[in-house]
């Protein structure tokens, strides 16, 4: 049921439930087969820049524009390329994944953190800068310890962060409900 306002409050927080549960079982899931989430990873980005190569090949075709054909047919060759290395040997792609996920743990860090400076009082707000400061400590470790740790601890540094992210958008769940029921 919508309103004009929006969803009614009582959707808002058991979809908001909903995210929590399947980060958290994400998380547990990536936490129990470590080595199978660095891969599986790897192995998915090998498939979209594979996916994306060819797009790109097949967009500088079509393109009127000489420099623009051959910008675009360069690029997606050279993401047909790595898209394939990765998928061949994904270990390989799983060292530089590593560094990708050190950044994108950073930028989680850096917005989790953000978030819980203007959150308001309560349990969320100290959650939220606990995740920001954990997904930078998380991040610094993958740098420091690249190449060969920082591959194994992939899967659970993903792992942790989607756990702490699940706990708590289950807590601003919780809180969402209590601000449907007062």
């Amino acid at each position: 049921m919508a309103t004009a306002a929006g969803p009614h409050p009582v959707n808002r927080w058991t979809w908001t439930m909903a995210c929590g549960v399947i980060l958290l079982l994400a998380g547990i899931f990536c936490l129990a087969a470590p080595g199978f989430t660095t891969a599986a990873i790897a192995v998915l980005i090998g498939w979209i820049l594979l996916f994306t190569g060819i797009a790109g090949v097949v967009m500088g075709f079509r393109s009127h524009g000489s420099e623009k054909r051959w910008n675009e047919i360069l690029y997606g060759l050279g993401s047909i390329i790595v898209g394939l290395l990765v998928i061949v040997d994904p270990a390989a792609g799983a060292a530089t994944l590593a560094l990708f996920v050190a950044i994108w743990l950073f930028w989680r860090g850096m917005v989790s953190f953000g978030a819980g400076r203007v959150a308001g009082p309560g349990p969320v707000r100290g959650m939220l800068l606990g995740i920001g400061v954990v997904d930078w400590l998380l991040a610094l470790l993958l740098v420091l310890s690249w190449p060969f740790p920082a591959v194994q601890m992939l899967g659970v540094f993903v792992g942790l962060s989607l756990v702490l992210g699940g706990g708590v958008t289950i807590l601003a769940a919780w809180q969402l409900r209590g601000s449907v029921a007062a």
